[in-house]
């Protein structure tokens, strides 16, 4: 599945190219506008998928490693990139076998989400019986209850977010899912009582 979305990606984005090379041989005009516009959006859409089927396809080994310093370094690139967030470490030291580039990119997804719709992340960890849990919330909404389950699927968009602008392509929080899969752990979705979304990310210890 993956190496036939990649394929077709491909041809897709061969097109769009040949697309757009002919329309701008169009004279300028607000309709030429409109469909450079439309060409870009269908790259991005493309650009998307590929990326998509990539990482689904991708086979990262495990290996152990301390979460606190791997979500520090998250926390700390993306703070410096203007996100708005909090990290609440734990004081004692917490090991996990994981995918650590697969993880990365999950969390990334997931604080991305959360500073996009709901102001700023706040990310904590939890330790409890079997699990370890890292866990993010915003101050946003939070999403419908019958469309939590929804989300996570590829390409899949709250209507309120239908805007190219802030709405994305519907990938991230599927693939957030897929590389917390990929390792044997899962992505819950939650309104907080309080107001917002929680995001909880559910690993082995």
């Amino acid at each position: 599945r993956a190496h036939m979305l990649a394929a077709i990606s491909h041809d897709l984005r061969t097109e769009l190219q040949l697309l757009r090379l002919r329309s701008e041989t169009i004279e300028p005009s607000e309709e030429r506008e409109r469909i450079m516009t439309t060409i870009a959006n269908m790259e991005a859409m493309v650009g998307a998928t590929l990326t998509f089927a990539r990482d689904e396809a991708t086979l990262e080994p495990q290996r152990r490693m301390d979460l606190n310093a791997l979500l520090g370094s998250i926390v700390d690139d993306m703070s410096d990139a203007g996100r708005p967030m909090t990290l609440m470490a734990s004081s004692e030291a917490i090991v996990v076998e994981c995918q650590p580039t697969n993880l990365r990119r999950a969390i990334t997804n997931l604080i991305d989400n959360a500073v996009k719709y709901g102001q700023r992340a706040r990310v904590s960890t939890a330790l409890l019986a079997n699990a370890i849990n890292i866990i993010i919330d915003d101050d946003g909404p939070g999403i419908p209850r019958d469309e939590l389950a929804k989300v996570t699927q590829p390409f899949y968009r709250l209507e309120q977010s239908r805007s190219r602008e802030t709405g994305g392509m519907g990938l991230g929080l599927a693939i957030a899912q897929s590389a917390i899969q990929a390792q044997g752990g899962s992505l819950t979705l939650s309104n907080r009582p309080e107001g917002g979304l929680r995001a909880t990310i559910a690993l082995e210890r």
